[in-house]
């Protein structure tokens, strides 16, 4: 029996893309390829694979990438990941410019061989927007040594590093870890004359560079609202890093190293901003012990 050829569509290259990124880690544990949409349209012979991994949704490039496997003389497995865009508060986002979309998506999803999703509550949102297809959910941490205890990092010049790696968008929560320690640094301030608590926001940043900032940093903070699962949290926990995240990334509740907010994502900009600031004071007093 020969082994399943299967090819994975996303909608760029972008190193910075956690959709390219997932589909890059999935795809090398196969054997298996990653193209973009233009050149899966115009450049593969789709007759050479048995299923195609289309990642994400909203995209008229993703309808011409699902439409051509669903027209194609050999007819191969079609299976759409969604990396979290069914996530009702996603949903809300920009709602009135996807909503003329809803009835193009539903009908392709309804046409697809079965969904992937990264957990269980992702299943339940895609159940909830009224997909009745097979699931398949795919374990992303398997793809990273997350044995290391990110609690036991330490600081260098004797202040903590605080790092948030990522993107700037609404639905990250970037703004309020800012809050968060800008608060924390008047409080010192005022207290103590100096301030224990160092913040960078740093975005597309690569391979050298990137290895700097992880060298730099000694704990991560991922304040985000939705998260599909959180590939930066994967890597600060492999590089020994402690790590504070919320109930918007659900993959890492109850996993060592992590300080995990519950109450965040359906609270009020008040509390989540006190959330993260009490967060980072316990690993401050831990430090001052």
């Amino acid at each position: 029996m020969s082994e399943m050829k299967r090819i994975h569509v996303v909608s760029d290259y972008c190193q910075s893309n956690g959709i390219f990124a997932a589909a890059k880690l999935m795809a090398s544990a196969e054997g298996s390829q990653v193209v973009d949409c233009w050149r899966f349209l115009f450049h593969i012979d789709i007759n050479d694979f048995d299923e195609v991994v289309v990642h994400g949704c909203w995209l008229p490039r993703y309808w011409l990438a699902c439409l051509r496997v669903l027209f194609a003389r050999s007819r191969p497995r079609l299976k759409r990941m969604t990396h979290a865009n069914l996530d009702p508060l996603r949903l809300q986002y920009h709602r009135w410019k996807k909503l003329p979309f809803f009835i193009v998506e539903r009908l392709l999803f309804r046409l697809s061989d079965g969904v992937l999703v990264t957990g269980s509550w992702e299943q339940e949102w895609c159940e909830k927007w009224g997909l009745e297809n097979e699931f398949e959910i795919v374990d992303l941490k398997k793809f990273f040594a997350l044995g290391v205890d990110g609690s036991r990092s330490r600081t260098k010049d004797g202040s903590l590093h605080v790092l948030y790696l990522g993107r700037r968008h609404p639905l990250k929560g970037v703004e309020f870890l800012e809050r968060a320690v800008d608060e924390i640094r008047r409080e010192e301030t005022r207290e103590r004359g100096k301030c224990g608590v160092e913040l960078q926001v740093v975005s597309n940043v690569f391979d050298e560079e990137k290895e700097k900032v992880w060298e730099w940093c000694d704990v991560l903070v991922l304040p985000t609202l939705s998260e599909n699962f959180g590939l930066v949290v994967a890597e600060a926990l492999e590089r020994g890093k402690g790590v504070i995240t919320t109930d918007g990334a659900p993959a890492w509740e109850n996993q060592s190293g992590v300080a995990y907010l519950k109450g965040y994502r359906g609270g009020t900009d008040v509390q989540r901003v006190e959330l993260l600031k009490n967060a980072i004071e316990r690993i401050l007093e831990g430090r001052n012990a």
